[in-house]
This record gives C-alpha cells, sequence and structure tokens, in this order.
C-alpha cells in the first residue's frame, strides 16, 4: 500500500491511497470469508461455502465489502501521518478508480479548526436592564387570581353579555350539511375573549339560559382548516347556563392559594414569584429576539478561519432539501432530471450554509474556553421535553432521534443556548455592578428671569436695583 496525506487548510485534508493486486485479492478473501459465514445456500453448510461460489454470486456486495475494507485502512494509516488531527465526523471517499490494476482511492477528512478567541467578551452587546412596573405585575398578580377561580353558574334570568362565560352545545353545517369535527356538548367559552371564530361571540350576546339560536359566521381565508377556510358556517346554538367568576381579592389568603407547598406563602412572596417569572419570560424574549442575533453577528463579522468543506457541503444538501419538500410536482421532477437545476439550488444556500457551519463552530470554541459541557441526560430530557409538549409519545421520540443521528443536533442546540446565555448573563451582571452616572444638575436659567432657579445674592442685587428705581 502506497499512501500519502496532504493537509488542504486548517480545516481539510486529504488522504491518497494505492492498492497493488495482491492487497486488493487479500481484503477480497476477507470479505468472502465474512459474507460466507453469514450466507445460507442450498448445497451447502453455512460458513462452508467455497470462495469460488461466494464471489461468482455475491460480486458486487464483494467489491463494496472490500473497498470498504481498503478504505478504512487508508483512513487508519493516514491517521498517523497527520499531527494528532481533531476529526469532525467520519471521512468520505471522493475518488475511487482502478490504474493497471491497482485500486487508487482518495478520502476527505473534516478537521476542526483551531480558532484564537483571544477576547470575544466585548463583543456582547449592552442593553437596559429589565424592570417589571409595579402596574404590570399587579395586572399579572390579578390574572392569575382570577384564573384560579371557576366560573359559576347564575340563577338570575337574563341575557348573555360581555364577560360572561357560556357553556353550550353546538353543531356546525355548510349548506345544510353537517360538518365534520364542528360538534360539542357543554362546551365553555368567555365573551369577549375572541376565543372563537371572528363574529360568532358577538351573535350569542343576549342569549338566555335554555334558549336556542343560529349563528352564521364566515371563516377566514388563511383558516388552518382548508375545507371551511373562506367559506360561511352555520352553528346551532344551544345555550344551557351563564356562568360568572367571582371577584378575587389579592391578600395572603389569595397568595397561598396561588403558592401551593410554599411555606408561610404571602402576598410579599407571591410579588417576588411573579415577578421573578415575568424577568425570566422578558429576558428569554430579549436574549432570543435581540440580542443573540447581534452577538452572533459580531462573532461572525470578527473571526475567520476555514471551514471544513465535507460539513459545509452536508449543510448545503440539508437546507436544499428542506428547500425541496415545499415545492410541487412539477419543480421536484426539473430537479430530478435537470442537473443543472439541481446545483443551482445548492448554490442558492452556499451563503447560509457557510454562516451556519461557522457559527457551529465559533459557539463550540467559546463553549470549550468557557468549560461549557452538556450531558447525555439533558439531551435526553431536552428530546423528552419537547415531545411531550407537541403530544408525541417520549420514548418514540427518543429513538427516533438516536436512529437518526439527531441528537448530536440537539446536544450542539443546547451548547449553543448555553454559551450564548452565559456571555449575556455576565454582561447584565457587569453592567448592575458599573457605577452608576451622576444626575446632571438643573441648568440655572438667569437669562429667563425665573428667580425659582436664582441664588439668593442674585435675588438680593435685583432688590436693590428696583429701590434705587422707585426712589
Amino acid at each position: 500500500m502506497q499512501i500519502s496525506v496532504k493537509k488542504i487548510d486548517g480545516a481539510n485534508a486529504v488522504i491518497t491511497a494505492s492498492f497493488d493486486k495482491e492487497a486488493i485479492a487479500k481484503a477480497e478473501n476477507i470479505a468472502a470469508a465474512k459474507i460466507a459465514k453469514e450466507t445460507k445456500i442450498a448445497g451447502f453448510r453455512q460458513g462452508k461455502v467455497p470462495a469460488s461460489v461466494i464471489k461468482s454470486r455475491f460480486k458486487d456486495r464483494l467489491n463494496a465489502d472490500s473497498k470498504s475494507q481498503l478504505a478504512n485502512q487508508a483512513f487508519e494509516e493516514g491517521l498517523k501521518k497527520l499531527d494528532k488531527p481533531d476529526l469532525i465526523g467520519m471521512p468520505i471517499v471522493s475518488k475511487s478508480g482502478e490504474n493497471d490494476g491497482a485500486l487508487e482511492l482518495e478520502l476527505k477528512l473534516a478537521l476542526r479548526p483551531v480558532i484564537e478567541l483571544g477576547d470575544y467578551e466585548s463583543l456582547t452587546p449592552s442593553f437596559k436592564p429589565i424592570e417589571i412596573s409595579p402596574e404590570t405585575l399587579r395586572e399579572t398578580m390579578e390574572k392569575a387570581a382570577d384564573a384560579s377561580v371557576a366560573p359559576e353558574a347564575i340563577a338570575e334570568k337574563r341575557g348573555l353579555k360581555k364577560g360572561d362565560y357560556a357553556q353550550f352545545d353546538f353543531s356546525g353545517f355548510i349548506d345544510g350539511k353537517p360538518l365534520a369535527n364542528a360538534t360539542a356538548k357543554d362546551y365553555e367559552l368567555k365573551i369577549g375573549s375572541n376565543g372563537f371564530v371572528p363574529g360568532f361571540e358577538e351573535q350569542m350576546i343576549g342569549l338566555k339560559a335554555g334558549e336556542e339560536r343560529k349563528i352564521a359566521v364566515t371563516f377566514p381565508n388563511e383558516y388552518h382548516a382548508k375545507e371551511i377556510a373562506g367559506k360561511e358556517v352555520t352553528f346551532d346554538v344551544a345555550l344551557k347556563a351563564i356562568k360568572v367568576k367571582k371577584n378575587v381579592e389579592l391578600n395572603d389568603e389569595t397568595a397561598k392559594k396561588l403558592l401551593p407547598g410554599i411555606e408561610d406563602a404571602n402576598m410579599e412572596k407571591l410579588e417576588a414569584a411573579v415577578k421573578k417569572t415575568l424577568l425570566d419570560e422578558r429576558k428569554v424574549k430579549l436574549y432570543n429576539e435581540e440580542l443573540r442575533p447581534k452577538l452572533i453577528e459580531a462573532l461572525l463579522k470578527k473571526y475567520d478561519f476555514d471551514l471544513p468543506e465535507i460539513i459545509l457541503e452536508q449543510e448545503i444538501d440539508h437546507l436544499a432539501t428542506q428547500k425541496a419538500r415545499t415545492l410541487g410536482e412539477e419543480e421536484l421532477r426539473k430537479l430530478q432530471t435537470d442537473e443543472k437545476a439541481l446545483k443551482n439550488l445548492r448554490e442558492e444556500f452556499r451563503a447560509e450554509a457557510k454562516e451556519r457551519v461557522k457559527t457551529t463552530l465559533l459557539i463550540d470554541a467559546i463553549a470549550k474556553a468557557e468549560h461549557i459541557a452538556v450531558s447525555d441526560r439533558e439531551v435526553t430530557q431536552a428530546i423528552y421535553y419537547q415531545a411531550l409538549q407537541s403530544g408525541q409519545n417520549p420514548q418514540e421520540a427518543l429513538e427516533y432521534y438516536r436512529k437518526n443521528n439527531l441528537t448530536a443536533v440537539v446536544r450542539m442546540s443546547l451548547t449553543e443556548d448555553r454559551a450564548l446565555t452565559t456571555l449575556l448573563d455576565r454582561k447584565a451582571a457587569a453592567q448592575e455592578d458599573a457605577p452608576k452616572p451622576a444626575k446632571p444638575k438643573k441648568e440655572r436659567q438667569s437669562e429667563s428671569g425665573d428667580e425659582g432657579d436664582e441664588t439668593p445674592a442674585k435675588k438680593s442685587v435685583k432688590k436693590r436695583s428696583a429701590a434705587k428705581k422707585e426712589s
């Protein structure tokens, strides 16, 4: 075997290997013996099938298995010639061919580039501290208290009005025909909450318990169910009860109900808990929607390094595949038959793919510098939580991620989130600890003649001047 290794740049390397006839024959014999051991052929005992029979019947598989074996040999020997390479993923066979009976292989390797980070913390954008106003805090607590109380039916015989809770049965029809999945019993709806199709709740106002009414509404054109989008639907509605909620006072007793399991729960602890929840929600929104994009943009602008071509091409394939899933049959057929069209589609995503791969490598480098690591348990928990949120079976979701090698994607997502959040949290803490600038003094208004901003000496001069004028 002849082998050579060439490092293209900081992220790519190539192994070139040549195998003579003897090496090829040896690899074929090893592959044939393995196939014979696993295969049952009539007239032969398992494991005793002659090599000649195997080579005759399993020519294609034998060829593929022997080449794979030789490629692995080339890979192992090539790694010895590289100086402790930090590989990303597995190599790919980029070229394979025969020359005078010898097999020539070329393997491309993706290397993790060395990124000299230096000062990356200064790139973290500044931001105003998150504040929760007393009004927002009070309003949130009132909503929480209201949500903790179930509406109760009223005995008063009156019409339904805005703010009431209606308990009713309904059935939907299109052109007089029953509409599938448009029937419900004891449905509960707060009138004025806009929880139903626009126009429905308004037509219920005035209805009394025990009464029935026909309500016609037109569903929005963008409604998710295409069979009724943009169409008029008539509902037969039977109001069974009008319910209202009792007003809940915010006090220590209410706090105990809203903070179950909290020892000595009171209004002070409730305010602290609600405020923390609001701060966390706003922090996540601020970080994800505004600060993280700014930070990533600054990182991408500052650092420049070689990207592994294998990973880049895989990312382009991924983006192009996602796009292809949104195309119609005619467009898909063109991609399958027109090589140039497929190439153009892939090139559309090259810039985006470069940015994604570069971001991933940068975040990975920062995570290592910050000693951030995501455990297997955390990856499993994230997949379980996501599955539960979407109504999927958690165990089935986990198996799917493992089978399709997607756990690494989840790990990287968690790592990125933790690394960027670490930098943003540190920036927030630094801004809180920084000395606050002194408030500027109110400007003197001597030219305006406003005595409220004048010194006692100036007032005295004015009085003496006025006295002279009078005399």
